[in-house]
């Protein structure tokens, strides 16, 4: 303040109105702080009179207007409706310097020492940019076939009348009225109703040419008629014309609508995602380290409101950005979006590889799966050894209806979440869909198995009204101590074990030492070895099952329970599968005397005799000397 009190400018009036001038130039000043010497400082003087009233003094915008009106070489007054501003400078003057522009680069660039003239500029350069033709492209569309000119019905065999055929073109041929009494044409039509007029069946009356197609043919050939209600449309053909709706939008060069599940929207009208976008949505999924929810991303990331106009459509934007990158995968299902993200914790055991699992159950996708008791919205599933073992459930038909199905054409997995209110806990589950000849499987509980569970226990899946949470329960007993199988995985081998368990179980699939004292015989097969079906049944009647023959023509039996649960410790199997493999194998074949078992004779093996071995042909030697 003390350059501006050295240079402040003289003002008019008594000295409260000097006075009063003086406060609001310094107050302009002050304002205008950061403005050049020669730029003009606005204000009201609705605002200067509030600012200077909290001096402690009332002004009010009047006296401030009063003061401005008596300087007007320091102030200028400008009226805008119904506000009045204050204007003026640093330099204390109530005019902007003015600006000189004859040394500006634009000047200098557009007018030249010698201009030429105004015609001679035309004809060497224009501002005005040419506008260049642009051509849309045409689409294609299957449904133009269906909207060509529409056809006369006339009975197969009979000649097409010229006047339909040559009238358009006659009319349209010449507008003059002077070419109205040509004749040569009708010397051609006129035969024409004579050929048409047949003895054998009177002409089909025409239908109304106004009356437009409403019919269409799908790209299978499929006629529907679109005149049917809405209701029996869809319930018809609706999975048919939602394919070739989306099949004709993926087709689209330009991609002006996109689809994600069963949802489409304009392009245009999609939110951005750049790659900052995408590293931070990565971040946080890593950071809560399970897959999320698009809506919850929306809202934690960008403040979007659930429920507002546009929180579905930047959800949409979210996922189909999401699914053209490799570092999300899709894993929810339909309502519920989840994402998941490279880097966080594969779900399931680390054991054995998922390949490996979806080859083992490959035999759910020929159809040899038992039946199992199954409720709306409960499955009921007894565990097997193999399936106690991994923490793994197969998804058979039962477990299909049971779980949700996939949202995309290639989604492979889904996240849901296994409640257990027994023991109020929870696990993060992966759904493995079935893929060509590989069957499915749900896996993730082996923590929860191994914890609370044992082979034989019957567990209760139960769906929930949250598709993505499904709740697991069993029937609880008194603790029971028994010496249970297990695999010792250092040294290789199975091993019978002391475990307390409290669990309802079913006798017959628990492996105790006590029932089945030969499980132990068992080896850990190679993966490579435990695929191959007839592979695994062979190592088990041979550890497990009865020696009938002797060491050159060996010959072993076992029951069909004591098998199949045997076989079920190295890999999983159902009852059919089995029985369709015993069946279907000569090496084995059925007791006739005792019901449910089976015999299992070896075929020899081809031994290659040679020269040195061959006693016969040393003898032929000697006698012949």
């Amino acid at each position: 303040m003390t350059q501006a009190q050295a240079t402040l400018p003289t003002f008019v009036g008594s000295s409260e109105e000097q006075a009063l001038a003086q406060q609001v130039f310094e107050v302009l000043v002050g304002l205008g702080v950061a403005y050049a010497r020669g730029a003009l400082i606005r204000q009201t003087t609705g605002n200067l009179a509030t600012f200077l009233s909290q001096g402690g003094k009332a002004v009010s915008p009047e006296q401030v207007d009063m003061v401005v009106r008596q300087n007007p070489s320091i102030f200028e007054r400008q009226q805008q409706d119904d506000t009045v501003l204050v204007a003026t400078t640093k330099q204390g003057r109530s005019r902007a310097n003015a600006i000189d522009s004859s040394h500006t680069f634009r000047e200098r660039l557009y007018e030249p020492e010698r201009p030429l003239s105004v015609d001679d500029i035309n004809n060497v350069v224009t501002l005005i940019k040419p506008i260049i033709t642009v051509a849309e492209p045409v689409q294609i569309s299957s449904y133009w076939r269906v909207g060509r000119t529409p056809s006369l019905d006339v009975p197969d065999g009979e000649p097409v009348p010229a006047e339909a055929t040559r009238q358009p073109v006659f009319l349209e041929a010449t507008p003059v009225t002077e070419f109205v009494p040509v004749m040569p044409v009708q010397d051609v039509i006129t035969p024409v109703p004579a050929a048409v007029a047949t003895p054998k069946a009177p002409a089909p009356a025409k239908p109304p040419v106004a009356v437009p197609s409403t019919a269409i043919v799908l790209s299978d050939g499929t006629v529907v008629d679109l005149r049917l209600p809405v209701d029996q449309l869809l319930a018809q053909q609706g999975t048919a014309l939602q394919a070739e709706v989306r099949a004709a939008l993926d087709d689209d060069p330009l991609k002006r609508v996109v689809g994600f599940g069963d949802y489409f929207y304009a392009a245009e009208a999609l939110r951005p995602f750049g790659k900052n976008d995408l590293r931070r949505i990565r971040d946080f999924v890593i950071e809560q380290g399970e897959p999320m929810a698009d809506a919850t991303i929306m809202a934690d990331l960008y403040r979007e409101r659930p429920g507002s106009p546009n929180f579905d459509l930047a959800c949409f934007g979210l996922d189909y950005r999401l699914a053209r990158e490799k570092d999300f995968e899709f894993v929810g299902v339909p309502g519920v979006n989840l994402w998941s993200a490279k880097g966080l914790p594969a779900l399931g055991t680390k054991r054995i590889k998922a390949s490996d699992v979806g080859q083992l159950y490959s035999f759910l996708q020929d159809g040899y799966e038992d039946p199992e008791e199954a409720i709306e919205g409960l499955v009921q599933h007894p565990l097997t050894v193999w399936e106690w073992e991994y923490g793994i459930l197969p998804l058979s038909s039962a477990f299909q209806v049971l779980f949700p199905p996939p949202l995309l054409n290639d989604q492979r997995t889904a996240v849901i979440r296994i409640e257990s209110p027994q023991h109020y806990g929870f696990y993060m589950c992966e759904l493995r869909f079935p893929t060509g000849t590989r069957g499915g499987w749900l896996w993730g509980l082996e923590e929860f198995f191994h914890e609370y569970l044992v082979p034989g226990v019957t567990v209760n899946l139960a769906a929930t009204e949250d598709p993505t949470v499904f709740t697991l329960q069993y029937d609880e007993a008194q603790g029971t101590e028994v010496k249970l199988l297990h695999l010792d995985e250092k040294r290789n081998r199975y091993a019978y074990m002391s475990v307390t368990y409290y669990a309802r179980v079913d006798e017959k699939l628990l492996p105790t030492q006590a029932n089945y004292n030969k499980l132990r015989n068992l080896k850990p097969l190679p993966m490579g070895e435990r695929k191959k079906a007839d592979v695994v049944i062979a190592h088990v009647f041979e550890t497990v099952g009865e020696q009938l023959g002797s060491k050159e023509e060996p010959l072993y039996w076992i029951h069909f329970n004591e098998l199949w649960m045997a076989v079920n410790v190295l890999r999983p199997m159902s009852h059919a599968y089995l029985e369709h493999l015993l069946n279907g194998d000569d090496v084995f074949y059925a007791d006739e005397t005792t019901v449910g078992a089976y015999y299992y004779k070896p075929v020899p093996e081809a031994v290659e005799v040679t020269e040195e071995d061959d006693t016969s042909v040393l003898i032929y030697d000697e006698d012949e000397d």
